[in-house]
């Protein structure tokens, strides 16, 4: 699935396909740095795609349990590894809409029962990408 192309501004990069800091919506995300930061100045407007890397070692009822507030949005657990929190919009695959991003593939099913329900998922990384 193809990321919606957000403008980020650029804050810090430790090098290419290493650890970066940007900014998307007010929020710094820590991210892997496919987008070439270490030739950017800080500061940088730019546009990116961002690529959630699921970890597929989450439990089903721990993703059904993880968001009780029904939210949709990323919170950074270290790294660049997130539990990204939303809602299923769709299922085989199953899409989840995480308010900054869909996360597609985190679990599988084909139960349609699952729309609409409100989860959160690990992503084992967050990948950030030229636009």
């Amino acid at each position: 699935m193809t990321q919606r192309a957000v403008t980020a501004t650029f804050i810090a990069s430790d090098g290419a396909y290493l650890e970066a800091v940007i900014e998307v919506d007010g929020q710094r995300l820590h991210v892997m740095d496919e987008f070439g930061g270490a030739q950017m100045a800080a500061g940088t407007r730019f546009q990116a795609e961002l690529w959630p890397v699921a970890s597929e070692s989450d439990d089903w009822d721990a993703i059904f349990r993880a968001n009780p507030g029904r939210e949709k949005r990323l919170l950074r657990l270290d790294g660049w590894r997130y539990l990204a929190l939303g809602q299923v919009i769709s299922v085989d695959p199953v899409v989840c809409d995480c308010g900054l991003l869909q996360v597609e593939d985190a679990f599988h099913t084909r139960d349609e029962r699952c729309v609409g329900a409100h989860v959160g998922v690990t992503l084992a990384r967050l990948d950030a990408c030229s636009a």
